[in-house]
């Protein structure tokens, strides 16, 4: 069963503590982790640039000159695509880039990225990371307390309040998630993962299967 380094709030080496084979022993499959991360960073994108076509372009309502006999090519507006200020032609437009990954897959690729960080031993458990106003010198002395300096780390806790995203948020390799937020693309793109033991708990803790209530006809 993998195991991790379990630190106090102070960020003491205390003990280690077993890690769940289903969410930490899984063998990590390329095809899950790529899905995910490319289906996270699809849903990143805006797509909101635009350009103009000619029809767009104020002016040009005036035909530039005459059809016949100037012995230029003919044309109709000075707002065509070859003019300057005129419209571009096959511009980008407004599109939609989300994607949708379904949920068991979603949730697989999870797995197997948390599991690839316990293989490797880049899975720290905290007791509780405690902030009552936001202090980046209490962040950098956590950090340095377990090891972390220099270390692009990811720090999850159960619920993230204020004082700690605001303590964390200078550092540049130091990024906070709140377990919900929790995905592989992070998961991957950090050094070190950082649990908190409240978020290992709801984390791991088996989802509520829902029911439908039929009920009795009357």
């Amino acid at each position: 069963m993998p195991k991790a380094n379990l630190y106090s709030s102070a960020g003491q080496s205390t003990s280690q503590v077993e890690l769940p084979e289903a969410f930490f022993g899984v063998k990590p499959r390329a095809h899950h982790l790529w899905r995910s991360v490319n289906t996270h960073l699809a849903n990143q994108r805006l797509g909101t640039v635009k350009t103009k076509r000619r029809g767009e372009v104020s002016g040009g309502g005036k035909k530039p000159f005459k059809q016949k006999g100037t012995g230029n090519a003919r044309q109709g507006s000075i707002r065509a695509v070859q003019f300057v200020g005129g419209g571009i032609a096959h511009g980008p437009k407004p599109r939609d880039y989300s994607m949708v990954l379904p949920q068991k897959m979603r949730r697989q690729a999870l797995v197997e990225s948390l599991s690839d960080k316990a293989a490797q031993g880049k899975i720290l458990v905290i007791e509780d990371v405690q902030f009552s106003t936001p202090k980046t010198k209490k962040a950098v002395d956590l950090l340095t307390s377990l090891g972390l300096n220099g270390q692009k780390c990811l720090i999850v806790v159960d619920v993230a309040n204020d004082a700690i995203l605001k303590s964390f948020r200078n550092l540049p390799k130091a990024k906070v998630l709140s377990r919900g937020n929790l995905n592989t693309y992070e998961i991957l793109t950090h050094d070190v993962v950082v649990l908190t033991q409240d978020a290992l708990k709801r984390l791991i803790e088996p989802k509520p299967k829902m029911t439908l209530d039929k009920g009795k006809a009357s």
